[in-house]
């Protein structure tokens, strides 16, 4: 109970953190993996034990309670994708989210770079995959 009721006072002040540099909440087990989760439109509810973080697509992250060690604001996600320091390419190019819906196509990067809102996005164009940050 007492772990619980720290875990909510812990959860009540990250909300209230101003997270616009750090598009992710992260959430790490007692056992160090890590899961990484997009702050926009975020709904974090309790049930059953389990924290459930839902996404604005409806994707939700279900994680229990009594396997939590912390959480914490993050400016990169734990998606496993390296960023591509000063990327460029002159092809084509498919944008999507982290979630894998497509934003559409482009005729190259820094059309996609100009056009989206600011956050992190995979980039497919012919010749390779890599993820960009929009700033």
């Amino acid at each position: 109970m007492k772990k619980s009721f720290f875990f909510l006072l812990t959860l009540a002040a990250v909300a209230t953190a101003q997270a616009d540099d750090y598009p992710y909440l992260t959430f790490q087990t007692a056992g160090g993996e890590s899961t990484s989760v997009l702050t926009s439109s975020l709904v974090i509810t309790f049930s059953g034990g389990n924290l459930v973080a839902t996404a604005s697509d409806g994707t939700a992250t279900t994680l229990p309670l009594s396997g939590l060690s912390k959480m914490y604001f993050s400016a990169s996600g734990t998606t496993g994708i390296e960023e591509t320091p000063a990327a460029t390419t002159d092809e084509p190019v498919e944008v999507f989210t982290l979630a894998g819906i497509s934003l559409g196509q482009y005729e190259n990067l820094k059309q996609a770079q100009t056009t989206l809102a600011k956050g992190i996005y995979v980039v497919k164009s012919p010749s390779r995959t890599l993820k960009i940050s929009v700033r």
